[in-house]
């Protein structure tokens, strides 16, 4: 599909009511997955989105093709797990050829990944976040439904093999999986792919989240310290969620994406759509705007552009909001369904 974005000038038109620029697109092209992580999926879920429903490859590069010529520069394929979806290469090497955008990047579980790493980086991925939350096959089983542990391992080995950027994303959860961070910041040291963990947020569809699941930052920080040495702060990417530490050899990165306990709302420039064609300004916007109808209806690039612009102008401050209201509870989105 030809996207009409060439010799567009690349500037921004993302800035909402509270001064942020969106630069980051992330799109979520399927809801479904081959896990069912507690802190994310229904238990048993089986109620699917319609296909017919889901937006088509050609539907979602017009999307990011009219999204790169408001200042969108850097697009992540979610899902649910993306590697389920057929031909996902295809994908990646048109939204790579749109003018405007420098990186293709994707967020996966791994299990997949192994024999499609190749040919994706061909197409032009730029990197790949992987979800890991243990080294253990029987918590594994626990937290995911099922134990593909050795699977996602061999697909870190795959993809190092072939030069792939990595990085791993572990949701912390006490009394889960809290006492293997050290195992992991020794993991990045060994391997250097930078470690980055997540505290746990309520946008779980098992609805377990509560506040004495959330390992802060802080209490990571200090088990890391105390087994391992101390943590100096690197200066990486200042619109980046995570906040990156190596350690005084310089080997392992470990990042930290403390969404609870120091929320980086003011620093946003993120904007997703789902699967099914719902454009979030938000993780915890309900139920985001209706971008596949317009889609559909063939609206023009201006018709779609000033919808978005519009939708824009009413992204919510986020989630540090939703806690000095003290409204914080499970499930208050579903991820899954909107792609993290």
């Amino acid at each position: 599909m030809k996207t009409n974005s060439t010799n567009q000038k690349h500037e921004s038109f993302l800035t909402d009511s509270f001064g942020r620029i969106g630069k980051k697109l992330r799109i979520s092209i399927t809801d479904r997955c081959n896990l069912q992580c507690v802190y994310c999926m229904p238990k048993n879920n089986n109620n699917w989105i319609d296909s017919k429903d889901i937006l088509t490859f050609d539907e979602m590069i017009r999307f990011a093709s009219v999204m790169s010529k408001l200042g969108i520069e850097n697009i992540r394929l979610t899902g649910g797990e993306p590697l389920l979806r057929s031909n996902i290469e295809i994908l990646v090497e048109n939204l790579s050829k749109i003018t405007g955008i420098k990186k293709i990047s994707m967020t996966t579980n791994g299990i997949l990944l192994s024999d499609k790493i190749s040919q994706l980086k061909k197409s032009g991925l730029s990197s790949i976040n992987i979800s890991l939350d243990t080294f253990n096959h029987e918590k594994f089983k626990k937290i995911n439904g099922t134990d593909k542990l050795d699977q996602v391992l061999e697909s870190i080995k795959v993809a190092s093999k072939i030069q792939m950027s990595i990085k791993i994303n572990n949701v912390v959860m006490r009394g889960w999986n809290d006492d293997e961070v050290v195992d992991f910041a020794r993991f990045s040291k060994s391997t250097g792919h930078p470690v980055r963990f997540i505290e746990f947020m309520p946008l779980d569809g098992s609805g377990i989240w509560n506040e004495n699941l959330v390992v802060i930052k802080h209490e990571i920080m200090s088990k890391i310290r105390r087994e391992i040495g101390k943590l100096i702060p690197l200066d990486i990417d200042h619109s980046s969620p995570a906040r990156s530490y190596t350690f005084s050899d310089g080997k392992g990165i470990i990042g930290f994406i403390p969404s609870i306990s120091e929320p980086f709302c003011q620093n946003c420039d993120r904007v997703r759509i789902t699967s099914d064609g719902h454009f979030l300004t938000c993780l915890f916007e309900k139920p985001g705007f209706d971008i596949k109808a317009l889609l559909r209806e063939w609206k023009s690039d201006k018709e779609m552009a000033n919808f978005i612009q519009n939708c824009i102008s009413k992204k919510p401050e986020g989630i540090i909001q939703i806690i000095r209201d003290k409204q914080l509870k499970p499930s208050l989105n579903q991820m899954n369904m909107i792609g993290g």
